[in-house]
């Protein structure tokens, strides 16, 4: 595409020449030599009689006119690469590989459903799925986390995926051997068995927070079938999702008016202009696959 000031390239080149803060950055970016880029943004200076780009050390950076000039064609430049994004997306099939990170117990409550159904669906793709609760920061465009934790997530997208409410439970055999449990206190000192390192746990009755116990975990296990598990066979106390909780349990709850706090998990990925389409197909899957167990009662791991 041209127009009278000369491909329209050159003029998309100083836009992200100004927006990576240089040209060394700005070729990097996108993957073009610094000679070739220097060469057509000093021809467009010379069709605009505009010095646009100056020399800063040894790096080439905007002028006051240039950064003028961005503010002009920031908007257009913007809505001609949407514009050949979106059609792209619309006409290209979803393939590459997606890398998908998440808890043992996602994947059997929803994820593993809708990572099934998608991979019929879109056969050019292919997922490398990491069950761990050991959290991983998204690297490239293409990799999607499910967590609890947003430590250490600078610059990412995080999406509110669903809510876990969790209350406190142990086997009866562990209780009797315990004897009665009247207060937190009381409570803080047992046996615990822990999904995670975290010491402190907040305490809430109804939505109003009470105390911060520090626990002691006596087992620490990642993986929250095997913490239930533990509870049942009489190892000690822990902090079970009430969705992992049913009749047949060996296990009953705790000081029923309390409750641990409400923990929301996100679906976190690169913050990028455009996603790869099979990327935001699977995100689409994952948030309406919540959206489902979540009706027609509360959906709570």
């Amino acid at each position: 595409m041209s127009s009278i000031f000369g491909n329209i390239d050159d003029l998309y080149l100083f836009c992200y020449v100004v927006e990576e803060g240089s040209l060394l950055a700005a070729s990097k970016k996108l993957q073009l030599p610094v000679s070739t880029m220097s060469r057509r943004l000093s021809a467009l200076e010379q069709r605009l009689n505009t010095r646009l780009l100056e020399k800063q050390g040894r790096e080439l950076v905007a002028t006051q006119s240039g950064l003028e000039a961005f503010e002009l064609l920031q908007s257009g430049m913007e809505s001609i690469e949407t514009g050949f994004g979106q059609m792209l997306t619309d006409t290209q099939e979803a393939s590459g590989k997606i890398k998908l990170a998440i808890p043992h117990s996602f994947y059997r409550a929803f994820v593993g459903e809708v990572v099934e159904r998608f991979l019929v669906e879109h056969p050019k793709v292919s997922i490398d799925l990491v069950l761990s609760q050991e959290q991983v920061s998204p690297q490239t465009d293409r990799d999607l986390l499910i967590t609890f934790e947003l430590a250490d997530m600078h610059d990412m997208i995080a999406r509110p995926l669903f809510k876990a409410r969790q209350a406190f439970y142990a086997s009866p055999e562990y209780l009797q051997k315990v004897g009665e449990i009247n207060d937190l206190a009381t409570l803080s000192q047992l046996d615990w068995v822990s999904v995670d390192h975290s010491l402190d746990i907040s305490v809430y009755q109804q939505d109003q927070l009470v105390d911060v116990m520090t626990v002691t975990p006596k087992l620490i296990v990642n993986d929250i079938l095997a913490v239930c598990g533990a509870v049942e066979k009489g190892l000690g106390v822990a902090s079970l999702p009430f969705r992992h909780v049913h009749k047949g349990m060996n296990v009953v709850r705790v000081l029923p008016q309390y409750q641990r706090s409400v923990r929301q998990a996100y679906l976190v990925y690169k913050q990028r202009r455009y996603q790869p389409k099979a990327l935001s197909l699977l995100i689409e899957r994952l948030m309406n696959g919540v959206e489902k167990m979540q009706k027609p009662k509360d959906f709570t791991l």
